[in-house]
Formats: structure tokens, C-alpha cells, sequence
């Protein structure tokens, strides 16, 4: 790292740059916080090799992303451990379902995918082996399943590595068991997918709610 710093002040010892009428020789960072950009930053090349800008931005949304499907379509399903359709949006405690996230690729294509799915405050998951083809016995009724390269069982999230090629089927599926623990009112996070190579081939579904009543 520090030849890799020498070799770029050597490489950017001729820039001249203009920041905000301040003359500044060589490679410039600088970190804005939003108030500070309430006036333009101007910043202007006065030398005479080009620039190359990079402009990183982070922070939390203000109000949730909403569904988006670019290269990939995730969606994301409630069921019983018997097969039948669930309505996620009020459930009793101690209650399990079979979380079904169905993943469409637009135009297959060889990748490595990673799947992310983030679990509501008041759910865990239950039972890690019943994921897939690993143990299959008690959801047997679901199609399309694809065994990932590798999967984890957060305390906040499941996630899912696969491996594709152009010649894969577009539609496949994985699942995994949750069990509602902690009664209130909980947000149902999203769910995201996403080439690790090519960062824009990516997915994800919309934010939702989720009650969760005491057990009687």
C-alpha cells in the first residue's frame, strides 16, 4: 500500500486543480456532509493532463427503495410448512413458515450471485437444515429448487451463494424456515440479489410490515 501511495503522488505530482477558487497541487479527497453542499462546489482542472473524478455517496434512505428488477427479479413468498399461502402481514407467535424466494433472470448468463434476505426484528429462523435439497423432507411441495453453492444462517438475515451459466434454467428458487418470536409490530426488510462481479445485475423486492400477536 505505501508503493501504491508513492506511485500515485509521483503519478499526480503535476495536477493542478482549481477547489473552490483555491489553487491545490496534486491528488485531492475531501468528504461533504449535505449541509455542506448547500453551495456548489466548484472544481476546475488547471493543468494540463486530464482528471479522472470519483464521486462516492453514502448514507441511509430517507424513505424505503422500492422494488426494483435490473437483470434479476426476486420475489418473495409466505407459506405453512404444509404448503398452503400465508399472509405475513399479521401473524401469532410461535407461529413457522416457509420463506420462498423465487429469483427470475431476464437473460441467463454465467455469474456468481449473491442472495440476501433480511428477517424482520421479531422472526429467527428455524431449523437451518430444512433449506433447499439439503433436507427437503417437510417441503416437498416446492418446484424450481436450486442447492446454493454456500448459505448462512444470520440472527438478521439468510443468505445464499449460487453459481450460473447461460445455459441455466431462468427461473429458480431456495427456502428456508422462520418462526415468529417476539410479538409487536415489526418492518419486513427487503430482499436482494445481485451479481458480485457485475454490481449492476442486481435485484431486490419492496419493504413491508409485519404484526406479530401473542401466543394465547
Amino acid at each position: 500500500m505505501v508503493l501504491a501511495a508513492r506511485a500515485l503522488a509521483r503519478d499526480t505530482a503535476g495536477l493542478a486543480l482549481d477547489v473552490a477558487g483555491d489553487t491545490r497541487r496534486g491528488p485531492v479527497y475531501r468528504s461533504f456532509r449535505a449541509s455542506d453542499l448547500s453551495i456548489p462546489v466548484r472544481v476546475a482542472n488547471n493543468g494540463e493532463a486530464p482528471v479522472q473524478a470519483v464521486v462516492s455517496v453514502t448514507g441511509a434512505p430517507a424513505t424505503p427503495e422500492p422494488a426494483v428488477d435490473k437483470g434479476f427479479r426476486i420475489e418473495r413468498f409466505y407459506y405453512t410448512v404444509e404448503g398452503e399461502a400465508a399472509d405475513i402481514r399479521k401473524v401469532k407467535q410461535n407461529e413457522r413458515f416457509a420463506v420462498v424466494l423465487k429469483v427470475t433472470e431476464g437473460a441467463p448468463a454465467f455469474g456468481r450471485l449473491i442472495l440476501s434476505d433480511y428477517l424482520p426484528a421479531g422472526f429467527e429462523i428455524d431449523n437451518p437444515h430444512l433449506v433447499t435439497s439439503g433436507d427437503t423432507s417437510a417441503l416437498s411441495w416446492l418446484e424450481d429448487l436450486k442447492e446454493p453453492d454456500h448459505s448462512e444462517f444470520r440472527d438478521d438475515r439468510f443468505t445464499a451463494a449460487f453459481s450460473r451459466a447461460s445455459g441455466d434454467k431462468a427461473v429458480f428458487t431456495i427456502a428456508y424456515i422462520v418462526r415468529a418470536v417476539s410479538p409487536g409490530k415489526y418492518v419486513l426488510p427487503q430482499a436482494y440479489i445481485e451479481d458480485m462481479y457485475r454490481p449492476d445485475r442486481f435485484g431486490r423486492t419492496g419493504v413491508g410490515s409485519v404484526e406479530i400477536e401473542p401466543a394465547k
